[in-house]
């Protein structure tokens, strides 16, 4: 029997293992938006159309209004309340079984729900765990009419759903004359005049078309993509320890270079200069370093062999420290590509409000400004690792990678198994949307992880510092002056053809709160932001021991303290705190030391923004905490979410889709992921935060004057994360995972090059 041939080759490994998941991937798209049977063997589409039909119905008196001369204002009042009326009763349980024996069906497939929005309050207007659960039970239907009478005019807009546009049609056209049915029924039962009766004119026939076109795209994309990332860690893994086993068993470098070589033929002698090595693109464009100089004693197109060679260690495993610098130097004396375009497109990330600048041209995805910066970069960040050689991108895989690749697995789970079920009740679309928001997060981090030398971070670090600063001075700007300087200056320097949001400085909010938002588009985003960049100056003013740098990290600390106490939020007071809680922790006697200067500190604040702070701990205070709206809605929001909590408690109803559906607006990212991601999302959030702090524990521990210094203020944004999780829908806002993502990225550049400082060590010993 011969046997089936298996590739030996590195080389060619890869390739099988490639195409076998891409056969696995492509399998499971199709069985995703198909039905496949085995007998008889065949396969059908499976049916994720869904159709849309609208109407418009008018209310009026037996007497019409509009020829009424003597109609007073008054009598337009009170012909809306009667449709709001109308609007209530088209959805009750008798109107509902004649409008589907009208439409030719099942009263049972039939879902009905009335929507009122006009002279209610907002809080109103969210369903409670009750109205919730009926609306779940509903969504599962496959026929559903929706009412909104008209907030001004006496009028109903009546919009249905179906498999089909005719059954949609046919259903819209069924809901006027199924009520003027019943209104006619109960005139007869009662006695009542028919003359007297509330007229119901329908304005034409119902118009449908098909609303979910791009699903089964959608749907066989997200399964496709799931099953390759699965499948390609599956195989990654269960390949790992014979990878492992066959470097163990390589020779050493030092071993590698006595070993006899195979010879080669002599080259025939060539007339004439020799011609200059060409220069690849990649390099003429500053995508990698070029060529290291050349050593004495080696051929002048030969390269430097890297220090870590030269000990003894394997020139494959060089860390981003052995490497050398190639002639292009460390960022921001580089004329490397990727570090600048990322240093400009942090430089966004903290002075432009950037989420409320868009292209003012429809089109069919939402381009906030940030989505037209970043697939440059990472287009450059490709052709760099595609180009190769010793300054090139180099993938480090760290904890903190496992736990972001948690959080988009937990995302990803949760729309592959809800993906039929959002596309029925026509959610798909955003949760598509949002994923890719969050591929936007996680695409950062992998660039700045891979791209960015560990020489390069303490620079870095000091570049988001000074960001930082140049945010809270202009937050303290809008404050002081009513001024939004972020917002104006975005609208002068950006062309035409972006819209960029209204700032609105110097308004107040319900509860008397002054409107401080800085770059962010709420002031909760602006409070989340200068809490992740305070450990750097706090940690900056623990280690410096000149009194010239202790005064600037000194002033440093006051001036973002004293923007965030200008949003006038209680955030401003509970993200620091957990800043400083956890700075305590890791250096609680460099702290104490610190205790007369921080006195200063609290005074500049004073000084900078007065009366901020004074706000912000009166909202503090027993009887005026209890009586914050802010506080009081999102306590309700606990047993709103109950049925949706508990209907799909392992997974979620489906990443970026409950708000979509619902008018509820949760404010606590930790419910929102409980909700849409069940959970698995909520664990892999949290341990997303949680290795980076524990990621961060070994160089805090070693003391390393540069190290450590990175280690903490990455670990102590992590926890302000965390905090503001618990207090607003941070993810929605995309400065602060940003700047999370940001930190964890230089973070995991100091980890994987003192790993690889560690594993070269113990190679060259």
């Amino acid at each position: 029997m011969s046997r089936i041939p298996f590739p030996t080759s590195p080389q060619r490994r890869v390739i099988a293992g490639a195409a076998l998941c891409l056969v696995l991937a492509l399998a499971a798209g199709v069985a995703s938006v198909n039905a496949i049977s085995l007998q008889p063997p065949g396969i059908e589409p499976r049916q994720l159309s869904v159709a849309g039909a609208g109407a418009r119905v008018l209310v009026d008196n037996p007497r019409s209004l509009v020829s009424d001369r003597l109609a007073t204002e008054g009598d337009y009042r009170t012909l809306h309340k009667r449709a709001v009326l109308m609007a209530n009763l088209m959805v009750t349980g008798p109107v509902r079984e004649r409008i589907a024996r009208r439409a030719g069906l099942s009263p049972a497939k039939l879902g009905t729900t009335v929507r009122v929005t006009g002279d209610v309050a907002h809080i109103l207007t969210e369903p409670d765990s009750e109205r919730r659960a009926t609306q779940l039970r509903q969504a599962q239907l496959p026929y559903r009419l929706e009412v909104h009478p008209d907030p001004l005019l006496p009028a109903l807009s009546i919009y249905t759903q179906a498999p089909t546009v005719r059954e949609a049609e046919r259903l819209a056209d069924a809901a006027a004359p199924a009520l003027r049915e019943h209104l006619r029924a109960l005139a007869s039962l009662n006695g009542a005049a028919g003359a007297t009766q509330v007229v119901l004119e329908q304005t034409g026939l119902a118009r449908g078309d098909i609303i979910n076109a791009g699903a089964r795209l959608q749907i066989f994309a997200l399964t496709a993509i799931f099953v390759l990332l699965l499948s390609a860690a599956v195989l990654v893994l269960a390949t790992r320890p014979r990878r492992q086993a066959r470097r163990r068993a390589a020779p050493p470098a030092a071993d590698a270079a006595h070993a006899p070589q195979p010879r080669r033929p002599p080259r025939a002698p060539r007339d004439g200069p020799r011609p200059a090595p060409a220069v690849p693109l990649a390099q003429r464009l500053g995508l990698v370093a070029a060529s290291a100089p050349a050593v004495a004693g080696m051929p002048a197109g030969a390269s430097a062999m890297p220090s870590a060679a030269i000990a003894g260690a394997s020139p494959h495993r060089t860390s981003a420290v052995a490497r050398p610098a190639s002639g292009l130097g460390d960022w921001p004396r580089t004329t490397r590509l990727l570090p600048w375009m990322l240093a400009a497109m942090m430089a966004i990330v903290w002075l432009v409000p950037f989420n409320v600048i868009q292209l003012t041209y429809s089109l069919p995805i939402d381009l906030k400004l940030d989505r037209l910066v970043l697939p440059f970069i990472v287009a450059v960040w490709a052709l760099a690792l595609a180009a190769g050689g010793a300054a090139a991108p180099r993938l480090r895989l760290t904890w903190i990678h496992l736990g972001v690749a948690a959080v988009v697995l937990a995302a990803l789970v949760s729309l592959v198994l809800q993906a039929r079920a959002l596309n029925a009740t026509l959610e798909l679309d955003t949760s598509v949307k949002k994923l890719t928001l969050l591929a936007s997060y996680v695409a950062l981090f992998v660039v700045v992880a891979s791209s960015i030398r560990h020489t390069e971070v303490p620079a870095f670090m000091k570049y988001t510092l000074g960001l930082a600063l140049v945010c809270a001075l202009g937050t303290i700007v809008e404050y002081r002056f009513a001024y939004n300087v972020f917002y104006s200056v975005s609208e002068l320097v950006l062309p035409g053809m972006f819209s960029v949001g209204e700032a609105e400085a110097g308004a107040v909010d319900d509860i008397g709160r002054r409107v401080v938002r800085g770059p962010g588009e709420v002031p909760l985003e602006a409070v989340a932001m200068l809490a992740m960049g305070l450990p750097i100056a706090v940690v900056g003013l623990i280690g410096s021991a000149e009194r010239r740098r202790r005064i600037l990290y000194g002033v440093a600390v006051a001036i973002i303290l004293a923007a965030a106490a200008s949003t006038e939020r209680k955030s401003a007071l509970l993200a620091p705190a957990s800043v400083f809680l956890t700075l305590a922790y890791f250096r609680r006697r460099e702290l104490l030391r610190l205790a007369p200067l921080g006195v200063l500190i609290g005074v500049m604040m004073l000084l900078l923004t007065p009366g901020a702070a004074q706000t912000v701990v009166s909202q503090l205070s027993g009887e005026r905490f209890n009586s914050v709206t802010t506080v009081s809605d999102r306590t309700s929001d606990y047993d709103a979410v109950r049925p949706d909590v508990f209907t799909h408690l392992m997974f979620g109803r489906g990443y970026g889709s409950y708000e979509h559906v619902t008018a509820r607006i949760i404010d606590m990212e930790l419910l929102r992921t409980l909700i849409e991601v069940g959970a698995f999302g909520l664990l892999a959030y949290v341990v997303m935060l949680g290795t980076i702090v524990a990621a961060a524990r070994r160089p805090i521990r070693e003391r390393r004057p540069r190290d450590s210094a990175i280690a903490l203020s990455a670990a102590a944004a992590a926890v302000a994360w965390l905090v503001v999780s618990a207090l607003f829908d941070v993810m929605a806002f995309p400065h602060c995972p940003y700047i999370g993502l940001w930190m964890a990225g230089l973070l995991a550049v100091v980890v994987s090059a003192e790993r690889d400082r560690r594993q070269e060590a113990g190679w060259s010993s």
